[in-house]
């Protein structure tokens, strides 16, 4: 079986056997079973609890820490053909980003699931639910963890339209990941956009997963 550090992407078989072995191998014991109908988000923090710290699964057991819904999300201007909407160097501001220095909180380990992408094309502060333009719809995104691209050169597109197939009426803007990646606390991240033409407006972008506050 492939193997993977500490904090490593999980290979499918661990996935399967981290679902099914996950209350009798780790500290937590209980905290996936009786999972079965939980959330897809939910399931995907779940399997990756055994790859977090002794101390972090031992706050889910003994109930000093909760799971709970991402609440990251940030905004930037599109400046020509380029949009940089989580960045080290923006300091965390309310209405435009909750991720300080382009780094997740203290404590805080996050499996991102989804990406949410909107489109404003007045106001940074304004209600971005304008329809994508053809300039955007056109364009490519790729994201970052502590330097290195995890997902580079995807379309814009797939945010906009339905998964094909079950889920043709997903909300407007979402990407659900088939790759969720696990963040660590204070990890640099960034997330870009680039456009084939130049496009004036502002784009925010949310992180859609789950997280582990400490109670």
């Amino acid at each position: 079986m492939e193997t993977t550090n500490q904090f490593g992407e999980l290979t499918n078989e661990e996935i399967i056997l981290a679902g099914l072995d996950a209350a009798r191998t780790f500290p937590g014991k209980g905290i996936i079973k009786g999972e079965s109908g939980a959330s897809l988000f939910r399931r995907q923090m779940l399997e990756r609890i055994p790859q977090l710290p002794k101390e972090i699964q031992n706050a889910l057991k003994d109930q000093k820490a909760q799971i709970s819904d991402s609440p990251y999300y940030s905004t930037g201007e599109i400046k020509g053909t380029r949009a940089e909407l989580i960045k080290l160097s923006v300091s965390e501001t309310m209405g435009v980003t909750n991720i300080d220095n382009g780094k997740l909180n203290k404590d805080r380990y996050l499996v991102l699931s989804a990406f949410t992408l909107l489109y404003e094309p007045k106001d940074i502060l304004g209600a971005f639910t304008t329809p994508y333009t053809v300039e955007l719809l056109n364009g490519e995104w790729e994201f970052s963890i502590n330097g290195r691209k995890v997902f580079e050169k995807m379309p814009v597109r797939k945010f906009h339209d339905g998964m094909y197939g079950y889920n043709i009426t997903k909300p407007f803007g979402l990407y659900v990941l088939d790759n969720p990646k696990t963040i660590k606390p204070q990890t640099p991240i960034e997330f870009n956009v680039t456009l084939p033409l130049a496009l004036t407006g502002f784009l925010k972008v949310f992180l859609n997963g789950t997280t582990i506050y400490d109670y």
